[in-house]
């Protein structure tokens, strides 16, 4: 048998962040995305980034570890004086979720701001997810 790490990491690692109160108050459920989102999004919004997986391929066991990001974009509005501060809390709420998962390591979290909007910020969570199965 084999398993989809990269699945797993996926699936469990958003069912984690839009179901935390911390997350939703900060970025609405609706706009955490699984890895596409829409022309336009509102923001703020996050989306799980690309992946990459190492196998694991030891005696008895398959599946492997997950390397990815999840992503948050936050600009000025009315309700979000300091897009900044503001991406940086909703950062490290993600990464509050993400630590607190069984296989999951947050490896870094990450800011930048946008050279093309003003006032645009992009944060990431970077994580590493081991999903393993015994055979």
């Amino acid at each position: 048998m084999t398993i989809s790490p990269t699945l797993i990491a996926r699936q469990t690692i958003l069912d984690a962040i839009q179901a935390d109160v911390t997350v939703i108050a900060l970025i609405p459920a609706a706009q955490l995305y699984p890895s596409k989102t829409p022309n336009n999004p509102v923001k703020p919004f996050g989306r799980y980034g690309a992946e990459s997986t190492e196998p694991v391929r030891a005696s008895c066991w398959r599946g492997g570890a997950v390397s990815g990001a999840y992503h948050a974009w936050v600009g000025r509005t009315a309700t979000i004086p300091d897009p900044k501060t503001y991406c940086e809390l909703a950062m490290a709420a993600i990464a509050d979720v993400l630590d607190a998962l069984p296989d999951c390591y947050v490896d870094r979290t990450q800011m930048l701001e946008s050279t093309d909007e003003p006032d645009l910020w992009h944060g990431l969570v970077q994580f590493t997810f081991t999903a393993v199965e015994q055979l």
